[in-house]
């Protein structure tokens, strides 16, 4: 990433509303089951926090990271207007040290960084949950992304392959295409 990506991210979180709303993803809050609380959670690429304020309100510590201190900053309002404890931090994801097997549950939504891949592997502690969704090929027939943007058909699948498969899906739905997978980590 650069200063031109936070920039950019910056800008766009630069207004007076949620981009993206305040609910958390339709994927994180349909598959609550999945998530029994009060570990550690990391969310990758947070944004405005509607994903981390979720978790927290489940249970889990959460750490939010993104480049953007200005998504940074109104996650940190909507934390403190629902009252929830949030930590967070603004960072390059490129330069970023992660602990390692530290997380009991780490998620990503509409961020793809294949870098990554490996580091959210070794972070997540064993038995843990990562779970993921982001565009897929499909959405260039929608957008102006570029290629690297967007995983291939089946990538996220073999991104975790040697993980438990509790949950997939790839969806094209005539305005956007996207995958999204549940794994959770062999003990």
């Amino acid at each position: 990433m650069s200063s031109k990506d936070k920039e950019k991210w910056n800008r766009k979180y630069g207004v007076d509303k949620y981009i993206g709303g305040k609910a958390a993803c339709d994927w994180l809050t349909s598959n609550t089951e999945v998530l029994t609380g009060n570990g550690q959670a990391l969310d990758i690429a947070m944004g405005e926090g509607r994903n981390s304020i979720y978790l927290a309100q489940l249970g889990f510590k959460v750490t939010g990271i993104d480049i953007s201190d200005v998504g940074v900053k109104k996650a940190q309002a909507l934390a403190e207007e629902k009252s929830i404890e949030l930590k967070t931090v603004v960072a390059d994801l490129d330069q970023y040290e992660f602990d390692e097997k530290s997380f009991d549950l780490v998620i990503c939504f509409n961020f793809l960084d294949r870098n990554l891949f490996p580091k959210i592997r070794e972070m997540v502690s064993p038995g843990g949950l990562v779970i993921y969704e982001t565009f897929s090929i499909d959405f260039l027939k929608y957008s102006s992304f570029k290629e690297e943007w967007v995983l291939g058909y089946g990538e996220l699948l073999k991104e975790f392959q040697e993980y438990r498969i509790l949950r997939y899906q790839e969806v094209d739905d005539g305005q956007k295409g996207f995958a999204s997978i549940i794994a959770q980590k062999p003990l």
